[in-house]
C-alpha cells in the first residue's frame, strides 16, 4: 500500500453542482450513482484539457482527484477555470485534501486480504463505512483506494500496516503509467484534447450527454477527425526520469511529448506519440539519446 499524497481532492458541493459539472465536465455526472466513480476531464472552448481527473459522488458532494504541486496547483486552475462560469449556479468548489488520508492498495493478494476486512465494491464504485471510503478502480490489476477521514486515522493505520507493506507513491504512479492512465500537470494543462490521453477508450468521455464546454470540438475529432497521436507506453534504459514535456525523436525529429515518466530499474512513461513514428527508432531527447521502446497498453484503442 501507498500513501497518495501526491494528489489533492476538489470538492464541488451545493444544490446546482450536479447540473453546473454536467456543463462542464467530458462524463456524464447526471447518470454518476451515488458512491459511484469516473474518470473525466474538464476542457477549454477549444477542447483543451485544463485538467483531468477521478471523479466520486459520495455525500451529496463530487469529488476529485488531481496531481498535487507546490505552485501553479491543478486544484487552483481548476477552481479558477470553474469560476469563469459557476456565477449563475449555486455550488462551491473547495480543497477537500486536508479532510481525507487516501491510501492506495494494490498487489496480487489485495483483494483476498481486503475480502476479510471489508465488502469489496464493483469496479468504479465505493462502499463507505464509519469514516472510510473505499473504491476499487477499473484496470487490468486489483487495485483499490482507502480513504479514511482524519479522525478515523488513528483506528484505521495500524491495522492496515500489519496487512499491508507501505511502499513509495512512486510504486502507485509506476501502476499508473503501465494501466495507460496519464494525468494533466501545469506543464501539459492546455496541451492537449482528451482523446490525446486515450480517455474515451477508458470511458472517460460521454458522447451520449448534452454539450459541455469544449464538447463541439471533442466529438468533431471523435466522428469526423483523425487523430495523429495518442498516448503510448514507453520504457528505456535510464536511472532518471524524464521531465515532463520531454521530446521523443526519430531520426533527430520530434515525435511526441512525455506527460508522465517514473523510474525504477529502467524509465518507464507515457507520451503523446505520432502514430505513424510508433515503428520507427525512437529515443529521449537526452544527453545519451535513450532508446524507447514501445510497451502493449491493457485496453484497446481501436475499441
Amino acid at each position: 500500500m501507498t500513501v497518495l499524497n501526491h494528489e489533492t481532492i476538489t470538492s464541488v458541493s451545493g444544490p446546482d453542482a450536479i447540473r453546473f459539472l454536467q456543463g462542464q465536465f467530458t462524463c456524464d455526472i447526471n447518470n454518476l450513482a451515488p458512491d459511484q466513480c469516473a474518470l473525466g476531464a474538464c476542457c477549454t472552448p477549444k477542447g483543451r484539457m485544463v485538467a483531468n481527473f477521478r471523479l466520486l459522488h459520495h455525500n451529496n458532494s463530487l469529488l476529485l482527484t488531481m496531481p498535487a504541486s507546490d505552485t501553479d496547483s491543478q486544484h487552483e486552475a481548476l477552481k479558477a477555470h470553474l469560476g469563469k462560469y459557476i456565477v449563475f449556479y449555486k455550488a462551491e468548489v473547495n480543497d477537500a485534501s486536508k479532510e481525507w488520508l487516501r491510501i492506495g492498495i494494490y498487489g496480487n493478494n489485495c483483494e483476498a486480504i481486503l475480502t476479510n476486512h471489508f465488502t469489496l465494491p464493483e469496479s468504479n464504485h465505493c462502499v463507505a463505512g464509519d469514516g472510510f471510503c473505499l473504491l476499487r478502480l477499473a484496470g487490468s490489476k486489483p487495485r483499490f483506494e482507502l480513504w479514511l477521514k482524519t479522525d478515523a486515522i488513528d483506528t484505521w493505520w495500524p491495522r492496515l500496516t500489519s496487512l499491508f507493506h507501505v511502499k513509495p507513491t512512486c510504486d502507485w504512479q509506476i501502476e499508473d503509467i503501465r494501466e495507460g492512465i496519464a494525468w494533466v500537470t501545469p506543464d501539459t494543462r492546455e496541451a492537449y484534447i482528451p482523446q490525446h490521453f486515450n480517455w474515451q477508450v477508458l470511458e472517460g468521455v460521454s458522447f451520449k450527454k448534452g454539450c459541455y464546454t469544449g464538447q463541439e470540438i471533442v466529438a468533431r475529432m471523435q466522428y469526423l477527425g483523425k487523430l495523429k497521436s495518442r498516448l503510448y507506453h514507453l520504457t528505456g534504459a535510464q536511472e532518471e526520469p524524464p521531465a515532463f514535456g520531454t521530446k521523443i525523436l526519430t531520426a533527430g525529429k520530434s515525435v511526441g511529448e512525455v506527460v508522465s515518466a517514473i523510474a525504477s530499474d529502467k524509465v518507464e512513461l507515457l507520451a503523446v506519440l505520432r502514430s505513424d513514428a510508433i515503428s520507427e527508432d525512437l529515443v529521449l531527447d537526452v544527453s545519451g539519446n535513450t532508446c524507447l521502446s514501445v510497451e502493449p497498453l491493457p485496453y484497446d484503442v481501436n475499441a
